[in-house]
């Protein structure tokens, strides 16, 4: 299948899937061939500016979760840049102050925003290409961090990574990946020697496998870079797809009566089960795993077709008086 999307962020796709991905942290510098990835002919576009951000942000309807504000040892309380708006008596807090987000910016926070392909239709327009090119869910993160500073500690993503720098610098370390698959996300105290230790300058890409740890340092200038979150289905989606995929469409009664009505519901399902199992293979369970993850990624309405536009132009179009008298 063709990657156009994906080749625009590591070039050769091929090399990427087989050397890389889940293995192997890389850096990606576009039309030079050097680093520790491979070159690509054309650098990948960045859907979202600084510019953008300080409208939403100046426009005071971003709201906690999707905007935090970060720095490693010193958690920033979201009382510290948000306030509450009172719209029709109802009153609400989490919105972003803008003067608060650019005070602690400038004090060495990191501006983190998160699922931006949830408001952002240019970002959502992206990461819907990805996930068609590698069939799971995929979500978008910006992060903005003054020079210096550092947003995360070491930590580990239950997902594989791809950063694209857009202004800035920034310095990142990635280490080892975990020792078995009982692992968590989140902070960890040692992950190993560096795997990779690099300064990515704007429109250079990194690659993090899945459950890699890895940490940043903000570099020359203000530095921003938007990250590709691409999840991946686990074991409870796999059970979810099991159930669904065994029993779809079997009639159980909801609440029997009963011994001999719960009796015959209990019969009913190891004779569902015994029918569909044989049938189902391991790819297929996976398959409905992931695109049911998909699924429950997607946006409602977001560039949806006829949207309040497309319904005002149908209003005031002209009608056709045929059909008015019929």
């Amino acid at each position: 299948m063709h990657r156009d999307e994906l080749t625009r962020w590591v070039g050769d796709t091929d090399a990427f899937l087989d050397g890389h991905w889940r293995t192997a942290p890389a850096v990606f510098r576009p039309g030079t061939g050097t680093g520790s990835g491979t070159g690509t002919a054309a650098r990948p576009a960045a859907p979202l500016s600084l510019e953008e951000i300080d409208a939403a942000v100046a426009g005071g309807l971003l709201r906690v979760p999707h905007l935090e504000l970060a720095r490693a040892g010193d958690p920033v309380h979201s009382s510290r840049y948000t306030r509450s708006r009172t719209v029709a008596g109802v009153t609400t807090p989490g919105y972003a102050d803008p003067h608060r987000v650019r005070e602690l910016l400038a004090e060495g926070a990191t501006l983190v925003l998160r699922n931006v392909e949830h408001w952002h239709p240019a970002t959502r327009a992206l990461t819907r290409r990805m996930e068609a090119e590698l069939g799971r869910r995929v979500e978008a993160f910006f992060f903005v961090t003054p020079p210096g500073a550092q947003g995360l500690d070491l930590h580990r993503d239950d997902a594989d990574v791809l950063l694209l720098q857009g202004t800035g610098s920034k310095h990142w370390t990635v280490r080892g990946g975990p020792a078995g698959p009982d692992w968590s996300p989140g902070e960890v105290a040692d992950a190993g020697p560096a795997l990779l230790s690099d300064t990515l300058r704007p429109g250079e890409v990194l690659y993090i496998p899945r459950g890699f740890a890895h940490e940043a340092v903000g570099g020359e200038g203000l530095s921003s870079h938007l990250s590709l979150t691409i999840r991946e289905a686990g074991t409870q989606q796999l059970f979810a797809s099991l159930q669904r995929l065994l029993l779809d469409g079997l009639p159980l009664p909801a609440r029997p009566l009963d011994d001999d009505a719960l009796h015959a519901a209990a019969e009913l399902l190891l004779e569902r089960f015994r029918t569909r199992l044989p049938e189902l293979t391991a790819e297929a369970l996976l398959d409905h795993a992931r695109r049911a993850q998909l699924a429950e990624g997607a946006v409602p309405g977001l560039g949806a077709d006829p949207g309040i536009a497309a319904l005002a132009a149908r209003l005031d179009a002209p009608r056709d008086p045929a059909a008015n008298a019929a």
